[in-house]
Protein backbone atom coordinates (compact mmCIF):
# COMPACT_ATOMS: atom_id res chain seq x y z
CA UNK A 1 0.00 0.00 0.00
CA UNK A 2 2.70 2.06 0.93
CA UNK A 3 4.69 1.71 -2.37
CA UNK A 4 1.45 2.41 -4.32
CA UNK A 5 0.82 5.42 -2.33
CA UNK A 6 4.15 7.04 -3.07
CA UNK A 7 4.30 6.42 -6.62
CA UNK A 8 0.86 8.22 -6.66
CA UNK A 9 2.09 10.91 -4.78
CA UNK A 10 5.02 11.43 -7.45
CA UNK A 11 2.81 11.42 -10.38
CA UNK A 12 0.31 13.80 -8.73
CA UNK A 13 3.80 15.82 -7.79
CA UNK A 14 4.63 16.50 -11.23
CA UNK A 15 1.33 17.96 -12.37
CA UNK A 16 0.99 20.02 -9.37
CA UNK A 17 0.67 23.38 -11.15
CA UNK A 18 -3.13 21.89 -10.83
CA UNK A 19 -5.29 22.87 -8.73
CA UNK A 20 -7.03 19.52 -8.50
CA UNK A 21 -3.79 17.30 -8.26
CA UNK A 22 -2.63 20.07 -4.92
CA UNK A 23 -5.60 19.14 -3.63
CA UNK A 24 -5.57 15.39 -4.33
CA UNK A 25 -2.08 14.90 -3.38
CA UNK A 26 -2.57 17.29 -0.34
CA UNK A 27 -5.25 15.03 0.76
CA UNK A 28 -4.46 11.25 0.36
CA UNK A 29 -1.16 12.54 2.02
CA UNK A 30 -3.17 13.72 5.10
CA UNK A 31 -5.21 10.61 5.25
CA UNK A 32 -2.76 8.12 4.98
CA UNK A 33 0.07 9.58 7.79
CA UNK A 34 -3.16 9.76 10.05
CA UNK A 35 -2.51 5.30 9.43
CA UNK A 36 -0.24 4.38 12.03
CA UNK A 37 0.02 0.81 14.04
CA UNK A 38 0.98 2.23 17.11
CA UNK A 39 -2.45 3.46 17.43
CA UNK A 40 -5.10 0.53 17.75
CA UNK A 41 -6.88 -0.69 14.46
CA UNK A 42 -10.35 0.86 15.64
CA UNK A 43 -8.91 4.22 16.25
CA UNK A 44 -7.71 6.75 13.67
CA UNK A 45 -6.08 10.21 14.34
CA UNK A 46 -8.85 12.28 12.45
CA UNK A 47 -12.15 12.79 13.68
CA UNK A 48 -15.64 12.98 12.29
CA UNK A 49 -15.61 16.46 11.47
CA UNK A 50 -11.84 16.59 9.89
CA UNK A 51 -12.97 13.59 7.28
CA UNK A 52 -15.93 15.86 6.02
CA UNK A 53 -13.74 18.92 5.68
CA UNK A 54 -11.68 16.80 3.71
CA UNK A 55 -14.44 15.40 1.20
CA UNK A 56 -16.07 18.37 1.04
CA UNK A 57 -12.97 19.71 -0.31
CA UNK A 58 -12.91 17.15 -2.79
CA UNK A 59 -16.27 17.49 -3.72
CA UNK A 60 -15.45 21.25 -4.41
CA UNK A 61 -12.81 20.29 -7.35
CA UNK A 62 -16.05 19.43 -9.39
CA UNK A 63 -14.38 17.72 -11.65
CA UNK A 64 -16.72 15.57 -13.93
CA UNK A 65 -14.57 13.87 -16.10
CA UNK A 66 -13.08 10.34 -15.75
CA UNK A 67 -11.62 10.06 -18.55
CA UNK A 68 -7.98 11.56 -16.92
CA UNK A 69 -6.31 8.00 -15.44
CA UNK A 70 -4.52 10.15 -12.54
CA UNK A 71 -7.27 11.49 -11.26
CA UNK A 72 -9.11 8.07 -11.55
CA UNK A 73 -6.59 6.67 -9.75
CA UNK A 74 -6.27 9.08 -7.09
CA UNK A 75 -9.50 8.90 -6.57
CA UNK A 76 -9.62 5.40 -6.00
CA UNK A 77 -6.90 5.55 -3.84
CA UNK A 78 -8.46 8.94 -1.49
CA UNK A 79 -11.61 6.49 -1.72
CA UNK A 80 -9.91 3.59 -0.13
CA UNK A 81 -8.42 5.93 2.65
CA UNK A 82 -11.29 7.94 3.48
CA UNK A 83 -13.40 3.82 3.99
CA UNK A 84 -10.41 3.12 6.15
CA UNK A 85 -11.00 6.06 8.56
CA UNK A 86 -14.57 5.93 8.42
CA UNK A 87 -14.59 2.26 8.99
CA UNK A 88 -12.37 2.83 12.08
CA UNK A 89 -14.98 5.59 13.80
CA UNK A 90 -17.63 3.22 13.32
CA UNK A 91 -16.20 0.42 14.90
CA UNK A 92 -14.83 2.65 17.43
CA UNK A 93 -18.69 3.91 18.12
CA UNK A 94 -19.97 0.53 18.72
CA UNK A 95 -17.62 -0.11 20.94
CA UNK A 96 -17.98 2.51 23.36
CA UNK A 97 -21.67 1.27 22.88
CA UNK A 98 -21.26 -2.06 24.00
CA UNK A 99 -18.25 -0.61 26.91
CA UNK A 100 -21.70 0.87 28.00
CA UNK A 101 -23.71 -1.91 27.60
CA UNK A 102 -21.65 -4.15 29.41
CA UNK A 103 -21.89 -1.90 32.63
CA UNK A 104 -25.50 -2.38 32.53
CA UNK A 105 -25.79 -5.80 31.82
CA UNK A 106 -23.23 -6.59 34.96
CA UNK A 107 -25.68 -4.28 36.75
CA UNK A 108 -28.67 -6.19 36.53
CA UNK A 109 -26.63 -9.96 36.55
CA UNK A 110 -25.67 -8.64 40.10
CA UNK A 111 -29.06 -7.36 41.08
CA UNK A 112 -30.58 -10.68 39.46
CA UNK A 113 -30.84 -12.19 42.88
CA UNK A 114 -32.11 -9.22 44.89
CA UNK A 115 -35.44 -8.62 42.50
CA UNK A 116 -37.64 -8.19 45.69
CA UNK A 117 -35.14 -6.51 48.13
CA UNK A 118 -36.60 -4.12 50.12
CA UNK A 119 -35.04 -1.00 48.65
CA UNK A 120 -36.29 -2.44 45.27
CA UNK A 121 -39.49 -1.93 46.89
CA UNK A 122 -39.02 1.20 48.06
CA UNK A 123 -37.38 3.24 44.76
CA UNK A 124 -40.26 1.01 43.31
CA UNK A 125 -43.28 2.89 45.18
CA UNK A 126 -41.86 5.95 45.26
CA UNK A 127 -40.42 6.72 41.89
CA UNK A 128 -42.11 4.04 39.59
CA UNK A 129 -41.42 3.82 36.07
CA UNK A 130 -43.78 1.69 33.95
CA UNK A 131 -41.57 1.40 30.83
CA UNK A 132 -38.79 0.34 33.22
CA UNK A 133 -39.96 -1.51 36.12
CA UNK A 134 -42.81 -3.34 34.08
CA UNK A 135 -39.54 -5.69 32.30
CA UNK A 136 -38.42 -8.57 34.86
CA UNK A 137 -34.35 -8.53 35.10
CA UNK A 138 -34.07 -11.76 33.45
CA UNK A 139 -36.08 -10.21 30.55
CA UNK A 140 -33.23 -7.22 30.52
CA UNK A 141 -30.49 -9.72 30.69
CA UNK A 142 -31.46 -11.70 28.05
CA UNK A 143 -32.19 -8.49 25.49
CA UNK A 144 -28.75 -6.46 26.72
CA UNK A 145 -26.63 -9.82 26.04
CA UNK A 146 -28.64 -10.39 22.67
CA UNK A 147 -27.55 -7.21 22.05
CA UNK A 148 -23.92 -7.72 22.76
CA UNK A 149 -23.94 -10.81 20.79
CA UNK A 150 -24.73 -8.26 18.24
CA UNK A 151 -22.79 -5.35 18.59
CA UNK A 152 -19.51 -7.72 18.85
CA UNK A 153 -20.39 -9.24 15.73
CA UNK A 154 -20.61 -5.95 13.97
CA UNK A 155 -17.29 -4.96 15.40
CA UNK A 156 -15.95 -8.47 14.56
CA UNK A 157 -16.51 -8.04 10.66
CA UNK A 158 -15.41 -4.31 10.85
CA UNK A 159 -12.02 -5.02 12.67
CA UNK A 160 -11.46 -8.29 9.78
CA UNK A 161 -12.64 -5.66 7.01
CA UNK A 162 -10.50 -2.96 8.23
CA UNK A 163 -7.41 -5.62 7.81
CA UNK A 164 -8.63 -6.52 4.74
CA UNK A 165 -8.55 -2.45 3.43
CA UNK A 166 -5.40 -1.70 4.95
CA UNK A 167 -3.32 -5.28 3.80
CA UNK A 168 -3.72 -4.64 0.08
CA UNK A 169 -1.08 -4.92 -2.86
CA UNK A 170 -3.78 -4.23 -5.80
CA UNK A 171 -6.63 -1.69 -4.91
CA UNK A 172 -9.73 -3.93 -5.29
CA UNK A 173 -12.63 -1.15 -6.09
CA UNK A 174 -15.07 -4.38 -5.47
CA UNK A 175 -14.01 -4.73 -2.27
CA UNK A 176 -14.25 -0.84 -1.03
CA UNK A 177 -17.88 -0.61 -2.90
CA UNK A 178 -18.62 -4.20 -0.93
CA UNK A 179 -17.54 -2.60 2.19
CA UNK A 180 -19.37 1.28 1.66
CA UNK A 181 -22.11 -1.02 1.14
CA UNK A 182 -22.03 -3.22 4.01
CA UNK A 183 -21.30 -0.14 6.39
CA UNK A 184 -24.28 1.76 4.92
CA UNK A 185 -26.55 -1.02 5.37
CA UNK A 186 -25.30 -0.88 9.61
CA UNK A 187 -25.71 2.62 9.88
CA UNK A 188 -29.25 2.93 8.46
CA UNK A 189 -31.00 -0.10 9.70
CA UNK A 190 -30.42 -2.22 6.89
CA UNK A 191 -31.20 -0.04 3.82
CA UNK A 192 -29.33 -1.35 0.98
CA UNK A 193 -27.40 0.14 -1.39
CA UNK A 194 -25.82 -1.66 -4.43
CA UNK A 195 -22.29 0.21 -5.45
CA UNK A 196 -19.97 -1.74 -7.87
CA UNK A 197 -16.72 -0.65 -9.52
CA UNK A 198 -18.70 0.88 -12.49
CA UNK A 199 -20.27 3.33 -10.31
CA UNK A 200 -19.09 6.76 -10.38
CA UNK A 201 -16.90 7.55 -7.47
CA UNK A 202 -17.93 11.10 -6.82
CA UNK A 203 -21.30 9.35 -5.81
CA UNK A 204 -19.61 6.92 -3.09
CA UNK A 205 -17.69 9.99 -1.93
CA UNK A 206 -21.49 11.68 -1.20
CA UNK A 207 -22.33 8.21 0.23
CA UNK A 208 -19.29 8.22 2.84
CA UNK A 209 -20.35 12.06 3.64
CA UNK A 210 -24.00 11.19 4.33
CA UNK A 211 -22.77 8.32 6.85
CA UNK A 212 -20.42 10.50 8.72
CA UNK A 213 -23.39 12.56 9.35
CA UNK A 214 -25.97 9.83 10.04
CA UNK A 215 -23.22 9.53 13.47
CA UNK A 216 -25.46 11.42 16.12
CA UNK A 217 -28.70 10.12 14.11
CA UNK A 218 -27.55 6.64 14.92
CA UNK A 219 -26.37 7.05 18.09
CA UNK A 220 -29.84 8.44 19.10
CA UNK A 221 -31.48 5.15 17.53
CA UNK A 222 -29.14 3.21 19.76
CA UNK A 223 -30.12 4.80 22.78
CA UNK A 224 -33.88 4.72 21.56
CA UNK A 225 -33.27 0.80 21.13
CA UNK A 226 -32.03 0.33 24.45
CA UNK A 227 -32.85 3.07 26.90
CA UNK A 228 -35.31 1.10 28.68
CA UNK A 229 -33.03 -1.75 29.42
CA UNK A 230 -30.69 0.80 31.37
CA UNK A 231 -29.35 0.49 35.09
CA UNK A 232 -31.01 2.66 37.03
CA UNK A 233 -30.52 6.36 37.64
CA UNK A 234 -28.34 7.43 40.61
CA UNK A 235 -30.44 8.94 42.19
CA UNK A 236 -33.02 6.26 42.14
CA UNK A 237 -30.16 4.00 42.56
CA UNK A 238 -29.26 5.20 45.77
CA UNK A 239 -32.53 7.18 46.73
CA UNK A 240 -33.01 5.11 50.08
CA UNK A 241 -29.22 5.99 51.25
CA UNK A 242 -29.75 9.63 50.58
CA UNK A 243 -32.87 10.05 52.68
CA UNK A 244 -31.07 7.98 55.40
CA UNK A 245 -28.02 10.66 55.08
CA UNK A 246 -30.10 13.38 54.84
CA UNK A 247 -32.06 12.59 58.28
CA UNK A 248 -28.66 12.21 59.72
CA UNK A 249 -27.46 15.28 58.19
CA UNK A 250 -30.28 16.86 59.75
CA UNK A 251 -29.72 15.35 63.22
CA UNK A 252 -25.85 16.42 63.11
CA UNK A 253 -26.89 19.95 62.57
CA UNK A 254 -28.96 19.71 65.33
CA UNK A 255 -26.27 18.22 67.92
CA UNK A 256 -23.77 20.86 66.52
CA UNK A 257 -26.11 23.49 67.09
CA UNK A 258 -27.23 22.75 70.74
CA UNK A 259 -23.34 22.03 71.86
CA UNK A 260 -21.90 24.96 69.72
CA UNK A 261 -20.23 25.96 72.88
CA UNK A 262 -18.55 23.25 73.42
CA UNK A 263 -17.42 22.64 69.50
CA UNK A 264 -15.94 26.07 69.73
CA UNK A 265 -13.96 25.29 73.05
CA UNK A 266 -13.24 22.05 71.59
CA UNK A 267 -11.76 24.38 67.70
CA UNK A 268 -9.92 27.00 70.07
CA UNK A 269 -8.44 24.55 72.49
CA UNK A 270 -6.97 22.45 68.99
CA UNK A 271 -5.60 25.82 67.30
CA UNK A 272 -4.02 26.38 70.56
CA UNK A 273 -2.37 22.85 70.42
CA UNK A 274 -1.69 23.15 66.83
CA UNK A 275 0.08 26.57 67.27
CA UNK A 276 2.07 24.81 70.06
CA UNK A 277 2.92 21.57 68.34
CA UNK A 278 4.15 24.24 65.05
CA UNK A 279 5.80 26.48 67.05
CA UNK A 280 7.94 23.67 69.83
CA UNK A 281 8.47 20.74 66.82
CA UNK A 282 9.02 23.67 64.00
CA UNK A 283 9.78 27.34 64.37
CA UNK A 284 11.86 27.69 67.93
CA UNK A 285 14.05 24.62 66.73
CA UNK A 286 14.68 26.50 63.31
CA UNK A 287 15.28 29.38 64.86
CA UNK A 288 17.57 27.99 67.03
CA UNK A 289 19.65 25.91 63.86
CA UNK A 290 19.77 29.79 62.90
CA UNK A 291 21.07 31.69 65.57
CA UNK A 292 23.56 28.60 65.94
CA UNK A 293 24.68 29.13 62.17
CA UNK A 294 24.98 32.50 61.85
CA UNK A 295 24.14 34.28 64.94
CA UNK A 296 27.00 32.48 67.33
CA UNK A 297 28.06 36.11 68.32
CA UNK A 298 25.95 36.71 70.97
CA UNK A 299 26.34 33.32 72.29
CA UNK A 300 30.20 32.79 72.16
CA UNK A 301 29.94 36.16 74.62
CA UNK A 302 28.06 34.37 76.90
CA UNK A 303 29.92 31.38 76.85
CA UNK A 304 33.24 34.00 77.44
CA UNK A 305 31.69 35.51 80.14
CA UNK A 306 31.17 32.30 82.03
CA UNK A 307 34.54 31.19 81.84
CA UNK A 308 35.71 34.63 83.06
CA UNK A 309 33.63 34.02 85.93
CA UNK A 310 35.35 30.54 86.28
CA UNK A 311 38.94 31.74 85.79
CA UNK A 312 38.24 34.03 88.19
CA UNK A 313 36.53 31.56 90.86
CA UNK A 314 39.49 29.27 90.61
CA UNK A 315 42.07 32.13 90.68
CA UNK A 316 40.72 32.93 94.19
CA UNK A 317 40.03 29.60 95.26
CA UNK A 318 43.90 29.18 95.01
CA UNK A 319 44.51 32.16 96.76
CA UNK A 320 42.51 31.03 99.74
CA UNK A 321 44.47 27.40 99.95
CA UNK A 322 47.87 29.10 99.58
CA UNK A 323 47.27 31.73 102.06
CA UNK A 324 45.67 28.91 104.82
CA UNK A 325 48.49 26.72 104.00
CA UNK A 326 51.13 29.16 105.01
CA UNK A 327 49.37 29.83 108.23
CA UNK A 328 48.90 26.56 109.00
CA UNK A 329 52.50 25.45 107.67
CA UNK A 330 53.61 23.96 111.17
CA UNK A 331 50.87 21.86 111.84
CA UNK A 332 50.16 20.79 107.88
CA UNK A 333 53.98 20.23 107.92
CA UNK A 334 54.25 18.08 111.15
CA UNK A 335 50.68 15.98 109.76
CA UNK A 336 52.47 15.32 106.53
CA UNK A 337 55.62 14.07 108.18
CA UNK A 338 57.97 16.91 106.13
CA UNK A 339 59.31 20.02 107.11
CA UNK A 340 58.18 23.46 106.94
CA UNK A 341 60.39 24.17 103.87
CA UNK A 342 59.35 21.02 101.97
CA UNK A 343 55.49 21.96 102.61
CA UNK A 344 55.87 25.69 101.53
CA UNK A 345 57.87 24.50 98.65
CA UNK A 346 55.20 22.31 97.25
CA UNK A 347 52.50 24.72 98.44
CA UNK A 348 51.78 26.53 95.17
CA UNK A 349 51.69 23.66 92.70
CA UNK A 350 49.21 21.78 95.78
CA UNK A 351 46.60 25.57 95.51
CA UNK A 352 46.81 25.02 92.09
CA UNK A 353 46.13 21.46 91.07
CA UNK A 354 42.46 22.66 94.27
CA UNK A 355 44.20 19.98 96.52
CA UNK A 356 41.84 20.19 99.16
CA UNK A 357 43.99 18.29 101.61
CA UNK A 358 45.95 21.37 102.46
CA UNK A 359 42.39 22.43 104.48
CA UNK A 360 41.00 19.18 105.32
CA UNK A 361 43.37 17.35 107.53
CA UNK A 362 43.57 20.83 109.74
CA UNK A 363 39.76 21.08 109.65
CA UNK A 364 39.55 17.40 110.64
CA UNK A 365 41.43 18.07 113.53
CA UNK A 366 39.49 21.18 114.33
CA UNK A 367 36.33 19.57 114.11
CA UNK A 368 37.14 17.80 117.47
CA UNK A 369 36.72 20.87 119.02
CA UNK A 370 34.05 22.47 117.40
CA UNK A 371 33.08 25.59 119.36
CA UNK A 372 36.55 26.48 120.53
CA UNK A 373 37.75 25.76 116.90
CA UNK A 374 34.72 28.34 115.35
CA UNK A 375 35.66 31.48 118.28
CA UNK A 376 39.23 30.78 118.51
CA UNK A 377 40.32 28.67 115.07
CA UNK A 378 40.05 28.90 111.33
CA UNK A 379 36.73 26.32 111.53
CA UNK A 380 34.25 29.01 109.43
CA UNK A 381 37.33 29.62 107.19
CA UNK A 382 37.97 26.00 105.88
CA UNK A 383 34.16 25.53 105.61
CA UNK A 384 34.01 28.85 103.50
CA UNK A 385 37.11 27.13 101.45
CA UNK A 386 34.87 24.03 101.09
CA UNK A 387 32.00 26.26 99.90
CA UNK A 388 34.78 28.13 97.39
CA UNK A 389 35.75 24.87 96.06
CA UNK A 390 32.17 23.91 95.34
CA UNK A 391 31.52 26.99 93.51
CA UNK A 392 34.20 26.42 91.57
CA UNK A 393 33.70 23.00 90.89
CA UNK A 394 29.70 24.16 90.05
CA UNK A 395 30.88 26.64 87.56
CA UNK A 396 33.43 24.42 85.62
CA UNK A 397 30.67 21.45 85.47
CA UNK A 398 28.11 23.96 83.92
CA UNK A 399 31.12 24.95 81.39
CA UNK A 400 31.28 21.24 80.43
CA UNK A 401 27.69 21.54 80.27
CA UNK A 402 27.11 24.63 78.18
CA UNK A 403 29.93 23.22 75.83
CA UNK A 404 28.41 19.92 74.99
CA UNK A 405 25.10 21.59 74.52
CA UNK A 406 26.90 24.30 71.91
CA UNK A 407 28.43 21.26 70.35
CA UNK A 408 24.70 19.03 69.80
CA UNK A 409 22.59 22.18 69.90
CA UNK A 410 21.65 21.65 66.03
CA UNK A 411 21.58 17.59 66.62
CA UNK A 412 18.86 18.57 69.35
CA UNK A 413 17.35 21.25 66.89
CA UNK A 414 17.01 18.61 64.40
CA UNK A 415 15.69 15.96 66.77
CA UNK A 416 12.59 18.39 67.82
CA UNK A 417 11.70 19.34 64.22
CA UNK A 418 11.38 15.51 63.26
CA UNK A 419 7.11 15.28 64.52
CA UNK A 420 6.57 18.39 62.22
CA UNK A 421 8.79 17.24 59.56
CA UNK A 422 6.75 13.46 59.31
CA UNK A 423 3.13 15.11 59.53
CA UNK A 424 4.32 18.12 56.69
CA UNK A 425 5.96 15.11 54.64
CA UNK A 426 2.52 12.82 55.11
CA UNK A 427 0.22 15.92 53.73
CA UNK A 428 2.79 16.65 50.60
CA UNK A 429 2.41 13.32 49.63
CA UNK A 430 -1.47 12.98 50.14
CA UNK A 431 -1.51 16.39 48.23
CA UNK A 432 0.66 15.55 45.65
CA UNK A 433 -0.72 12.03 44.99
CA UNK A 434 -4.14 13.55 44.85
CA UNK A 435 -3.38 16.02 42.69
CA UNK A 436 -1.31 13.52 40.25
CA UNK A 437 -4.26 11.44 39.89
CA UNK A 438 -7.01 13.44 40.03
CA UNK A 439 -6.12 16.61 38.47
CA UNK A 440 -2.89 16.22 36.21
CA UNK A 441 -3.09 12.74 35.34
CA UNK A 442 -6.74 12.38 35.54
CA UNK A 443 -7.01 9.08 37.13
CA UNK A 444 -10.78 8.05 38.41
CA UNK A 445 -8.72 5.01 40.58
CA UNK A 446 -5.92 4.89 42.54
CA UNK A 447 -2.43 2.84 41.20
CA UNK A 448 -2.96 0.09 43.20
CA UNK A 449 -6.66 -0.36 41.80
CA UNK A 450 -6.04 0.18 38.41
CA UNK A 451 -3.50 -2.94 38.75
CA UNK A 452 -5.60 -4.80 39.56
CA UNK A 453 -8.63 -4.37 36.73
CA UNK A 454 -5.42 -4.52 34.42
CA UNK A 455 -4.58 -7.65 35.67
CA UNK A 456 -8.51 -9.28 35.80
CA UNK A 457 -8.96 -7.36 31.69
CA UNK A 458 -5.49 -9.26 30.74
CA UNK A 459 -6.50 -12.29 32.39
CA UNK A 460 -9.87 -12.51 30.40
CA UNK A 461 -8.07 -11.45 27.22
CA UNK A 462 -5.57 -14.59 27.58
CA UNK A 463 -8.90 -17.05 28.33
CA UNK A 464 -9.92 -15.65 25.09
CA UNK A 465 -6.98 -16.14 23.36
CA UNK A 466 -6.30 -19.85 25.46
CA UNK A 467 -9.73 -20.90 24.06
CA UNK A 468 -9.32 -20.28 20.44
CA UNK A 469 -5.37 -21.42 19.90
CA UNK A 470 -6.44 -24.79 18.34
CA UNK A 471 -9.02 -25.88 16.27
CA UNK A 472 -11.79 -26.45 17.77
CA UNK A 473 -12.00 -22.90 18.98
CA UNK A 474 -13.81 -22.92 22.65
CA UNK A 475 -16.27 -20.04 23.92
CA UNK A 476 -18.51 -20.00 27.46
CA UNK A 477 -21.73 -20.39 26.86
CA UNK A 478 -24.58 -18.16 28.60
CA UNK A 479 -24.75 -21.42 31.59
CA UNK A 480 -20.97 -20.74 32.00
CA UNK A 481 -19.94 -24.02 30.72
CA UNK A 482 -17.02 -24.16 27.98
CA UNK A 483 -18.28 -25.53 24.96
CA UNK A 484 -17.10 -25.62 21.36
CA UNK A 485 -17.71 -22.80 19.66
CA UNK A 486 -20.11 -22.45 16.17
CA UNK A 487 -19.29 -20.31 13.21
CA UNK A 488 -22.15 -18.45 11.16
CA UNK A 489 -19.89 -16.36 9.16
CA UNK A 490 -19.12 -18.27 5.55
CA UNK A 491 -16.27 -15.72 5.10
CA UNK A 492 -14.49 -17.40 8.13
CA UNK A 493 -14.87 -20.59 6.93
CA UNK A 494 -12.03 -20.53 4.78
CA UNK A 495 -9.60 -19.97 7.10
CA UNK A 496 -9.82 -21.63 11.04
CA UNK A 497 -7.28 -20.25 12.43
CA UNK A 498 -8.93 -17.09 12.78
CA UNK A 499 -11.56 -16.39 15.44
CA UNK A 500 -14.80 -15.81 14.10
CA UNK A 501 -16.77 -12.56 13.59
CA UNK A 502 -18.41 -12.93 17.15
CA UNK A 503 -15.05 -13.89 19.23
CA UNK A 504 -13.11 -11.07 17.87
CA UNK A 505 -15.73 -8.70 18.53
CA UNK A 506 -15.60 -9.50 22.30
CA UNK A 507 -11.64 -10.10 22.17
CA UNK A 508 -11.70 -6.41 21.06
CA UNK A 509 -14.24 -5.28 23.43
CA UNK A 510 -11.82 -6.93 26.23
CA UNK A 511 -9.11 -4.69 24.98
CA UNK A 512 -11.17 -1.64 24.78
CA UNK A 513 -11.99 -1.96 28.53
CA UNK A 514 -8.09 -2.61 29.01
CA UNK A 515 -7.95 0.68 27.10
CA UNK A 516 -9.84 2.28 29.38
CA UNK A 517 -7.44 1.85 32.18
CA UNK A 518 -4.34 2.00 30.57
CA UNK A 519 -4.51 4.78 29.39
CA UNK A 520 -5.09 6.15 32.36
CA UNK A 521 -1.33 5.30 34.13
CA UNK A 522 0.80 7.91 32.36
CA UNK A 523 3.78 7.03 34.27
CA UNK A 524 7.34 7.33 32.56
CA UNK A 525 8.26 5.00 35.59
CA UNK A 526 5.47 2.20 34.85
CA UNK A 527 6.71 2.84 30.54
CA UNK A 528 3.36 3.70 30.25
CA UNK A 529 3.68 4.69 26.73
CA UNK A 530 5.36 1.45 25.68
CA UNK A 531 3.01 -0.82 27.71
CA UNK A 532 0.41 0.93 25.77
CA UNK A 533 1.82 0.20 22.45
CA UNK A 534 1.95 -3.39 23.31
CA UNK A 535 -2.01 -3.33 23.97
CA UNK A 536 -2.66 -1.85 20.68
CA UNK A 537 -0.64 -4.57 18.96
CA UNK A 538 -2.99 -7.10 20.08
CA UNK A 539 -6.07 -5.23 18.51
CA UNK A 540 -4.84 -6.35 14.89
CA UNK A 541 -5.92 -9.14 13.23
CA UNK A 542 -2.55 -10.06 10.66
CA UNK A 543 -1.33 -11.43 14.31
CA UNK A 544 -2.06 -14.91 15.10
CA UNK A 545 -3.85 -16.04 18.28
CA UNK A 546 -0.31 -17.98 19.42
CA UNK A 547 1.26 -15.02 18.42
CA UNK A 548 -0.72 -12.36 20.49
CA UNK A 549 -0.08 -15.16 23.46
CA UNK A 550 3.20 -14.30 23.22
CA UNK A 551 2.56 -10.64 23.42
CA UNK A 552 0.55 -11.13 26.44
CA UNK A 553 3.67 -12.99 28.26
CA UNK A 554 6.07 -10.54 26.73
CA UNK A 555 3.60 -7.82 28.63
CA UNK A 556 3.94 -10.33 31.69
CA UNK A 557 7.94 -9.99 32.67
CA UNK A 558 8.31 -6.89 30.63
CA UNK A 559 6.41 -4.78 33.28
CA UNK A 560 7.32 -5.16 36.59
CA UNK A 561 4.31 -3.33 38.08
CA UNK A 562 1.82 -6.34 37.19
CA UNK A 563 3.96 -8.37 39.44
CA UNK A 564 5.10 -6.24 42.21
CA UNK A 565 2.45 -4.13 44.03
Amino acid sequence: MEKRLDDLQQRLQSSINNLWCKTLSHEINRLSSCLTNKLPIYRTQLTREQLLISIKSIQDLNIISTNNDLYYRGLINYLLLLSIHTHKLICEIFLDHIYHLKQHLHYWKQNESNEIGIFDQIKTTFWFDKNRDDIRIIEKIKFLTKQEYYLSNIIGHLAYTINNLEQQEQINLDLIMNSTNELYKILFDNTSVNYNSHSDLSDVIEVYSQMLNSFDEFKLRWIDTVHLYYKPTHIKRYLPFYVCFTAIGFYTLFKVYTNRQQIINYIYTTYDSLKFFISEHLILPLKTIYASTFESRSSQAAFENSQLNYTNSKKILEEMLEEYGRQHADSLAQINNTTVDEFLLTLNERARNEDMNVVMKNYQQELNRPIRSALLGDLIKGILIQVQKVKVDGEGLVIQIDQLMKQNEINFSLLATIPALLVITFITISTKNILANRVIKQRKFDLSTLRQKIIRKLREIEHVLIFNSEIPALTINDNELIVKEKDNNEENNNDQTKMTYLTYGYFLSLLYELKYFTTQLKSKRMLSKEFNEDINLLTYTQLSVKQKLMIIQQIGHSYSFLVHS
